[in-house]
C-alpha cells in the first residue's frame, strides 16, 4: 500500500495536498463540530480547522464524491474492490470506519443552463461507486469528516482528480441495476420529495429567478428529506431541485393553461427514464435476469462458505459491485 501516507491535519498549511484542499472548500463553509448540527461560516482558517465535519460541496456545485464505509477495516476498500483510490481516506481512530474523498477533475454544476447530462452522470457515478466500495447508501454527503481537523487520521494517496468518465470506467452504472424492492424504497423517496416541493414551488414561477426558486426547493427538499431513513443524498436533492427551478421559470408556464402537473410529471418520467432509473422490466430484462441466476447461486453458495466478495468476484469472473448486488 505505498499509495497510502498519513498526514498530520495540524500541519495542513506546509503539507501541499491539504493547502489545496483547503482552496477547493466552499467560501461559504457549512460545517460543525458534531455530525447532527450546521452552521455556516464564512471560510477562514479558524472555521475551516476547528470543526470535525464539513460540507465539501455548495448548492449549486459538486466538486468532491464523499463515500462513507460504516465498517471495519475500510481504509483500505478501494484496493479490495479494484476501485481507483480516493485523494483522501478519513478514518475513525476509535472504530475503523471511513470516509472517502474523490476531487473530481470537472465539478459538476446545478445552474439554470446547466445541462441534465452530467447531473445524471454523477449521480449514477455516486451511486455505483458507493456500491462497489460496500458505502453506506443512506449517506448523503451533506456533512463528512473533515481532512482538516485532527479528530480523525488523515490518509492522502497521491491520486490525481479523476473525471467522472475515469470512474465510470471501473464501475458497474445503475442502468444495469435490476428492479429490486430496494429501487423502490430509493425512487419511492425521490418521487415523494420531488411532488411534495414541485406543488410548493409553482407559486413561484411568475415571481420568482432561477437562483431564488432553487435555493427555496433545496431547503424544502432538506426539510422533506428528514422524514426519511436512510435519506437520500444530497446531490439527489440538488437534482430534484434543479428540475423543478428549471421548470417553473420556463417561458411555458406564463401560459396559464401549460402549467399542468400532469405534462411536468411525463417530463420526469421520461428523464427517469433516459438516466436508467428503473431497471428494464420488459421480457428481455427478465431474460438477461434468468440468465445470470445461476452465477447469482453460486455467489451466495461461495459467500456461505466463508469467501469474500472480491475472491467470489475474481471466481466468477464478474465486478465486485454485482457480488455486493446479488448478496444485499
Amino acid at each position: 500500500m505505498e499509495y497510502l501516507k498519513q498526514v498530520n491535519p495540524d500541519e495542513w498549511e506546509n503539507i501541499p495536498p491539504l493547502a489545496e484542499l483547503y482552496q477547493d472548500l466552499p467560501t461559504t463553509l457549512r460545517c460543525s463540530p458534531h455530525k447532527n448540527n450546521t452552521d455556516f461560516r464564512r471560510k477562514t482558517p479558524k472555521q475551516a480547522t476547528q470543526n470535525a465535519y464539513i460540507g465539501y460541496n455548495t448548492p449549486k456545485v459538486t466538486t468532491f464524491i464523499v463515500i462513507d464505509l460504516d465498517y471495519d477495516g475500510s481504509i483500505f476498500a478501494y484496493h479490495d474492490a479494484g476501485i481507483p483510490r480516493p485523494q483522501f481516506v478519513l478514518k475513525n481512530p476509535k472504530n475503523g470506519h471511513c470516509q472517502y474523498l474523490y476531487r473530481l477533475k470537472d465539478p459538476v454544476s446545478f445552474f439554470k443552463n446547466s445541462r441534465p447530462e452530467p447531473i445524471t452522470f454523477l449521480n449514477a457515478v455516486e451511486h455505483a461507486l458507493t456500491l462497489a466500495l460496500g458505502g453506506d447508501m443512506g449517506f448523503t454527503g451533506y456533512l463528512a469528516k473533515n481532512a482538516l481537523n485532527s479528530s480523525h487520521e488523515v490518509y492522502y494517496t497521491g491520486a490525481e482528480p479523476y473525471s467522472l468518465h475515469d470512474l465510470a470506467n471501473y464501475l458497474d452504472l445503475p442502468t444495469t441495476i435490476p428492479h429490486t424492492a430496494d429501487n423502490d424504497e430509493y425512487y419511492g423517496r425521490n418521487s415523494y420529495i420531488f411532488n411534495t416541493v414541485r406543488h410548493l414551488a409553482y407559486p413561484l414561477a411568475d415571481t420568482h429567478t432561477f437562483t431564488q426558486i432553487y435555493n427555496q426547493c433545496l431547503k424544502w427538499c432538506e426539510e422533506q428529506n428528514t422524514r426519511f431513513s436512510p435519506q437520500l443524498p444530497y446531490n439527489e436533492l440538488k437534482s430534484i431541485s434543479n428540475s423543478i427551478a428549471g421548470y417553473c421559470v420556463n417561458k411555458q408556464l406564463k401560459q396559464p393553461n401549460r402549467r399542468s402537473s400532469v405534462a411536468f410529471r411525463k417530463i420526469q418520467a421520461l428523464k427517469g427514464a433516459k438516466g436508467g432509473k428503473k431497471g428494464n422490466s420488459s421480457n428481455g430484462g427478465k431474460a438477461r435476469s434468468k440468465k445470470y441466476e445461476h452465477q447469482r447461486e453460486k455467489a451466495r453458495q461461495m459467500h456461505k462458505q466463508g469467501k469474500n466478495k472480491s475472491e467470489i468476484a475474481r471466481n466468477l469472473g464478474v465486478a465486485r459491485a454485482t457480488v455486493i448486488r446479488w448478496l444485499a
